[in-house]
């Protein structure tokens, strides 16, 4: 079935306090929506280092962040009144993000209840409980055979999102098997017990650090 990939770049690795950047939703269809957004607060050097989005890009290229929420909040509204599952690697700091800046800007909130959403992170690690590799997106690109053209740029990691799902279902026909709706319902408890399993590792390790449970809105600040 048709799905959209989806990806945001922001400001901060904190998703209740990022800016949004840079947004991308790539269609089944190989067409592709984008936004470039002036945050109208400076990108932190190493934000920049990252992804490349810069205070000059956004100042010369980048529309107001109002506007350009306005309509990537539409466009995922109607995805969700559809039924149209979003792919997002990480969905819980693009929902969150997303979710965030809709209110920071006194936009309509998205119905997240009503999104189904399919995260090839949990997905991997659900499949792979053993991994010991790298994590990120790049890493399990070439694990899974997947092309991304440009890391951090917000179209490529979208669509890099989508292949890998498809590749994730391919090798592992419980996954292939399951209907969007019940994937994203069992995601949201796969996703609570490996941050339970992590959480026991950073409690054994001694590091102060809280791991959230909530997937795919946090409501709570990480840090």
């Amino acid at each position: 079935m048709p799905v959209v990939g989806f990806d945001i770049e922001g400001t901060v690795d904190e998703p209740t306090e990022t800016r949004i950047l840079s947004a991308a939703l790539v269609y089944a269809d190989g067409t592709t929506a984008k936004w470039l957004i002036n945050p109208g607060v400076p990108i932190p050097a190493d934000a920049t280092a990252i992804h490349g989005i810069t205070n000059e890009m956004v100042s010369s290229a980048g529309r107001s962040p109002r506007e350009a929420l306005a309509e990537l909040g539409t466009a995922i509204a109607k995805l969700i009144a559809d039924d149209t599952p979003l792919v997002a690697f990480c969905a819980h700091y693009d929902v969150t993000a997303l979710h965030t800046e809709l209110a920071r800007h006194g936009l309509p909130p998205l119905d997240w209840d009503r999104a189904v959403i399919i995260d090839p992170s949990i997905l991997h690690k659900q499949v792979e409980p053993r991994w010991y590799g790298g994590r990120q997106l790049g890493d399990l690109c070439k694990y899974y055979e997947v092309k991304l053209a440009a890391a951090h740029d917000a179209a490529s990691d979208a669509r890099a999102a989508v292949d890998m799902a498809v590749s994730i279902a391919a090798r592992h026909e419980r996954i292939a098997r399951m209907r969007p709706d019940d994937l994203h319902q069992a995601q949201v408890t796969w996703y609570a017990e490996q941050g339970r399993d992590l959480q026991a590792y950073f409690d054994r390790q001694g590091r102060d650090e809280t791991v959230s449970l909530e997937w795919p809105l946090e409501t709570r600040r990480r840090r």
